[in-house]
């Protein structure tokens, strides 16, 4: 057994074992998919009392060489990773860069063990890793022995779990993990990912992908920047915010997590190679402070309100087209005179908002949705600017809209 002793110095370290509980676990889930696993398990083991004891990320992927591991272990970015961009069979773009996320592991609890088995070209072999939190510095390192198991792979196991960890179960994290995986796998769909015992899966929640390129920007060095946008809307609520990416899409940081655009359900990736530049100087956490990061951010805002209008249409007449199918319009055949014309767009606009921001009654049953469009209809016909009061009161119904419904009541 030997003692290995980071080069740097502790408050570092102690830094970095401040992480996010959910920025920890990524870092360990990256690790793993570097190592050009196939699948992996994160599992969370409660104790007698139900309470979580034990945090258990497992992978297939090709381990961690004994001689590799006492390089990596004892120098803080000095990651091979740096030197390489792609895995060595599997040919995947890599993520880790700066041998961060074994320190990022402490965040989670103050004892973690690593339990690597590889093979040295003659068979496999095994070896552990022991690091506490108390002392960040140092880890222990068994020696390299022969082992009885039949494929590679690692198991990090972290114990005396702090609190806050709590946090990484539930339906909230497992819809964090699939934000911050689904472009990769998309990418690798041989990557398998089993989160609290639920396979992670984007596509079965995915309700729309939609790529862009932006115009190309420059930056207050001069330097001229490229970027694009991916926006996946998700068939389950609640979801929304923007992350700055690599240009290979890999996660760097959730920049906007709370910019909302009602009745959608979404998460954009902003994609460029000097976002992975900002990463590396500590610019992306300063936030729209810094203001390459700020422009960048203010280009993605933009295409994101020209992607929810155009969808928000789409949406509408969509709306329409089923509502005529099941004869739930009220009404029928083509208008008769201008003001009729005018009555129906003021209608459809209230009617087709009212549906995508108001879930009850998008679910509702056909005979009160009938009744509820007849309601819109008459208040409409009798008085269409108390129908925008009574939904701005009910639901906030937008200032753009009201404009729409404005022009036409004066057309």
């Amino acid at each position: 057994m030997k003692t290995i002793t980071v080069q740097v110095k502790d408050d570092h370290l102690e830094t970095l074992a401040r992480t996010k509980p959910m920025t920890a676990l990524a870092e360990l889930i990256w690790n793993a998919l570097d190592a050009e696993a196939t699948e992996v398990h994160v599992e969370f083991i409660e104790n007698k009392m139900e309470g979580l004891d034990t945090i258990r990320i497992t992978d297939n992927g090709h381990g961690l060489s004994y001689d590799h591991a006492l390089i990596v272990f004892q120098n803080l970015g000095g990651s091979w990773k740096r030197e390489e961009f792609r895995s060595n069979a599997r040919k995947r773009v890599l993520h880790g860069q700066y041998g961060k996320g074994r320190f990022r592991a402490f965040s989670l609890g103050s004892l973690v063990s690593w339990h690597s088995v590889y093979s040295d070209g003659e068979g496999l072999k095994e070896f552990s890793i022991t690091g506490k939190a108390e002392a960040i510095g140092e880890f222990t390192i068994t020696d390299s022995k022969k082992t009885k198991r039949t494929v590679p792979g690692m198991v990090v196991e972290i114990h005396n779990v702090s609190p806050s960890a709590e946090l990484l179960r539930g339906v909230k994290a497992q819809d964090e993990v699939t934000d911050l995986f689904a472009l990769y796998m998309r990418h690798y769909p041989d990557v398998r990912i089993v989160y609290d015992g639920v396979p992670i899966d984007p596509a079965n929640v995915e309700r729309q992908y939609t790529d862009y390129t932006l115009e190309e920007m420059v930056m207050q060095n001069g330097e001229r920047v490229k970027a694009a946008l991916t926006v996946v809307e998700w068939n389950t609520p609640g979801r929304r915010g923007v992350y700055l990416c690599d240009e290979e899409g890999f996660m760097r940081f959730n920049a906007l997590p709370r910019l909302h655009f009602r009745g959608f359900s979404y998460t954009g990736y902003l994609k460029s190679r000097h976002i992975s530049t900002l990463d590396a100087e500590g610019l992306l956490q300063a936030g729209e402070l810094a203001p390459d990061v700020r422009q960048l951010l203010d280009a993605a805002r933009r295409k994101l309100r020209e992607h929810f209008t155009l969808r928000e249409a789409e949406l509408a007449q969509d709306t329409l087209e089923e509502w005529k199918e099941q004869g739930l319009y009220p009404y029928e055949g083509p208008p008769k005179t201008d003001s009729e014309a005018n009555e129906r767009r003021i209608f459809d606009i209230y009617a087709t908002h009212l549906n995508q921001i108001f879930p009850d009654f998008a679910a509702a049953r056909p005979r009160h949705k009938r009744l509820t469009l007849r309601m819109i209809q008459e208040l409409v016909r009798v008085e269409p600017t108390r129908m925008a009061r009574i939904l701005d009161d009910l639901l906030e119904f937008p200032e753009e809209k009201e404009g729409e419904v404005l022009e036409l009541i004066q057309a």
